[in-house]
């Protein structure tokens, strides 16, 4: 039950299947009015650990409340300080993904010896003198929650948002800084939605969530520093409406992980893919 919740969880963040994108492309979004969708179908998720599963689902929900000022999207909460034709400021907090990784998988261990004996090595291992094994432990990160400035510029041609924002939760004092160009492509058959995007993450976040502390390393020293890191996404989203309430939804991203993590000896993976494609009902 923990892992088809963090499945729904993670998923959900990654591939958010929003109001916007469920509404028709002449049906204004309603205002004070939660709406929900269900999606059946087949979703995945990659986990770039070393030895980690990939996570799978059969059902994504999505849910969404606006009203004048105040926005839900999912796991996403905002407030609109300013909005015109062109511009908008919101203040938003949202969930950070890192964290998911290390919970999502559905194994709480990740053992010192298998990221030893995973090839290519990813950083120089100086073992001390004597015959001391490494110490086997359980490696554990939280989730942490972001607290941020979200500004977005529309033009005709695509939107760009640009975000900043800090760990309100306390976990790793770190932070994010945003940037996204998206763009809507209407027609009569549906919608097409795509998104390029940069995700500038802190050295402290990276060093909470990717670097081994002397407990997990055991009597191991690891060459590995980390360092602020630029990931990089592509996502691409097609509605097809069927009958009244009911689409056809796909939904895929690609992340580009920074060397500043893959460098970790938790990490094997250059990036990691997620997807959904199964049919979405809106209440």
């Amino acid at each position: 039950m923990k892992l088809w919740w963090y499945a729904i969880l993670m998923l959900g963040l990654q591939l958010p299947l929003t109001a916007a994108a469920e509404e028709n492309a002449t049906e204004t979004i309603p205002v004070d009015e939660f709406r929900l969708a269900l999606a059946l179908g087949y979703g995945r998720l990659d986990n770039p650990r070393v030895h980690a599963k990939p996570i799978e689902t059969f059902l994504l929900p999505s849910w969404s409340y606006y009203s004048e000022r105040f926005y839900l999207e999912n796991f996403t909460l905002g407030y609109s300080l300013y909005e015109s034709d062109n511009w908008l400021f919101d203040l938003q907090t949202k969930l950070n993904e890192d964290g998911f990784f290390f919970e999502f998988d559905g194994l709480n261990k990740l053992f010192l010896s298998d990221i030893i004996g995973f090839s290519p090595y990813k950083g120089q291992v100086v073992r001390p003198n004597g015959n001391s094994e490494p110490i086997l432990d359980e490696i554990q990160r939280h989730i942490s929650y972001l607290g941020g400035v979200s500004v977005t510029w529309v033009t005709p041609y695509t939107d760009i948002n640009l975000g900043l924002f800090q760990d309100i939760s306390g976990v790793h004092d770190g932070n994010e800084l945003q940037l996204r160009l998206k763009k809507s492509l209407l027609y009569s058959w549906g919608a097409l939605g795509f998104e390029l995007g940069a995700i500038r993450k802190s050295e402290s976040l990276v060093r909470y969530y990717y670097q081994l502390t002397p407990e997990e390393s055991g009597p191991l020293r690891l060459s590995y520093t980390p360092s602020a890191s630029i990931n990089y996404h592509a996502r691409l989203l097609v509605n097809l409406p069927l009958w009244q309430d009911i689409n056809l939804v796909m939904v895929t991203e690609y992340t580009w992980l920074d060397s500043g993590i893959t460098n970790s000896p938790m990490i094997d993976k250059d990036g990691y893919l997620s997807g959904f494609i199964g049919l979405s009902y809106r209440f």
